[in-house]
């Protein structure tokens, strides 16, 4: 049984894969009003609706979620499961609080994040995998959608997933790389919610793997390689 900090943890690190969301504008944002779980017939769990908003933006941003088979690395399964355990905590917040949660662990104290504290556990995560710590979290956008096109999506379906523009070419320039050699802002995943339980960040090279959390099937766990050629450069797209 993972703790609730654990918890919030495995649930920021699967919904920044899945949702391809910024962590620090988006789901360092993202209020607890705005996540919506919907069901179906025998309670059976359908999706998971999140809404961005973005106080320079005009339009909301929606991201919809569905279960997948492996419930141990489900996004949406381990968001039901956070708001579950969290919904007596929130009681005394005020009704724009985030969906994420400072001091999670001190009743007395619990507050909304800052945008800045989610991203710095984001790196964090990042860090405890193997990551090398000149990556920033906002890498791994660009590594979770560029290994959606690589396992078949196209560019047009992640483009859309994700909020990005289909009229213009953000996503190709800044976020798409599709080969080590030619990533310049975040290391290439091997592969994202796997059968095998592993979310990738990395390239084909020599492997480290770590795991994040207690028992072994209720954890994420993080299997890395090493960018060829020494330290990254500098991300050339910032939130």
């Amino acid at each position: 049984m993972l703790s609730l900090e654990d918890l919030q943890q495995k649930t920021i690190g699967l919904l920044c894969l899945a949702t391809m969301a910024r962590p620090r504008s988006d789901l360092g944002r993202l209020q607890y009003q705005d996540v919506i779980l919907k069901y179906g017939e025998n309670e059976s769990l359908l999706s998971a609706v999140l809404h961005f908003r973005q106080a320079k933006e005009t339009q909301v941003k929606t991201i919809t979620l569905g279960p997948i088979e492996d419930i141990s690395v489900c996004p949406v399964r381990a968001l039901e499961t956070f708001l579950k355990k969290t919904t007596g905590i929130r009681i005394s917040l005020p009704q724009d609080h985030t969906l994420f949660l400072a001091y999670i662990m001190e009743v007395s104290k619990v507050t909304s994040i800052r945008p800045s504290t989610l991203a710095n556990w984001v790196k964090q995560l990042m860090r405890q995998a193997g990551v090398d710590p000149n990556y920033k979290a906002h890498s791994i956008r660009s590594a979770s959608s560029t290994k959606a096109v690589a396992r078949g999506n196209t560019i047009q379906s992640v483009k859309k997933h994700a909020n990005w523009s289909l009229n213009t070419d953000t996503f190709e320039s800044f976020y798409y790389k599709p080969t080590a050699a030619n990533s310049t802002s975040t290391l290439i995943t091997n592969s994202i919610l796997t059968p095998e339980n592993l979310i990738t960040l990395g390239a084909e090279a020599e492997e480290t793997e770590i795991v994040v959390g207690v028992p072994i099937k209720s954890v994420i766990r993080w299997r890395l390689g090493w960018l060829p050629g020494g330290k990254p450069k500098k991300c050339k797209y910032q939130p």
